[in-house]
């Protein structure tokens, strides 16, 4: 009886509810901590993850720019060709003789056969779904910031290029015979040189003139475009290291 009373009142003794509340509030805290830091890795990892998926296919985006961009290059290149080869037969003393390849080269420095856009879906996802703050080395958003700053410079100079080419067709107009256009399309979009040598619409120095200027002022802007383009293709490449080095996709 002693004893029992005894250890009624050591089960009751001051303190002793306070230590237990105390130790049930630390447990609590502790299993809320844990909660929060195993939820915060689960994010970390689950980011991580969305971080190099997009970082893969960012990767895929700028290969397919340097393959469009030589495939633009070479366009731009065979463009400037047709530009001095329309330059040298019209400023010959027999231009009169070559007229069948005149028509041809005219009609062909007028077309827009291909146009480099960026293969932007994975930028555009990023931004859009604000996925840029996903990417966490600052190298590659700086890159790509830069990457992504020089297209809208060469965006502005295609525009630009549109403006010459509308100027050159404007003149086209004034100093060909579009019958003898009509039969050098019959089979789109192949383009023959056109049988003997039919006659310019108007023979005037004037307007030779002017149409061979606003064929250099095309041509100048071809070679700043292949430039810029050149500088974008370096840039991806750059790029496309620095990504798989830092995301270790190689």
């Amino acid at each position: 009886m002693t004893m029992e009373t005894h250890a009624h009142h050591l089960h009751k003794a001051p303190g002793t509810k306070i230590w237990h509340y105390f130790f049930e509030f630390l447990m609590l805290f502790l299993a809320i901590s844990l909660g929060f830091f195993v939820e915060n890795k689960r994010e970390l990892y689950t980011e991580h993850h969305r971080e190099k998926q997009y970082m893969q296919s960012l990767v895929k985006d700028l290969e397919q720019d340097i393959s469009n961009i030589d495939s633009f290059i070479a366009n731009k290149e065979a463009k400037n060709q047709i530009a001095d080869s329309l330059t040298s037969l019209f400023l010959g003393n027999q231009y009169r003789n070559h007229t069948s390849l005149i028509y041809y080269c005219a009609r062909r420095f007028s077309i827009i056969e291909y146009i480099f856009h960026m293969t932007d879906g994975t930028l555009m996802q990023l931004k859009n779904s604000g996925g840029l703050r996903l990417i966490q080395k600052k190298n590659v958003v700086d890159s790509l910031q830069a990457y992504f700053n020089l297209y809208q410079q060469y965006e502005d100079n295609r525009q630009l290029d549109f403006l010459q080419l509308r100027d050159y067709r404007e003149t086209m107009i004034k100093l060909f015979d579009v019958r003898i256009f009509d039969q050098m399309v019959t089979n789109y979009p192949i383009i023959t040189i056109p049988s003997g040598n039919p006659p310019l619409l108007k023979n005037d120095r004037f307007l030779i003139n002017d149409l061979l200027t606003r064929v250099q002022f095309s041509r100048r802007i071809n070679l700043v475009n292949i430039k810029c383009t050149n500088e974008l293709k370096g840039k991806a490449q750059r790029l496309i290291g620095m990504v798989k080095k830092e995301y270790d996709l190689e």
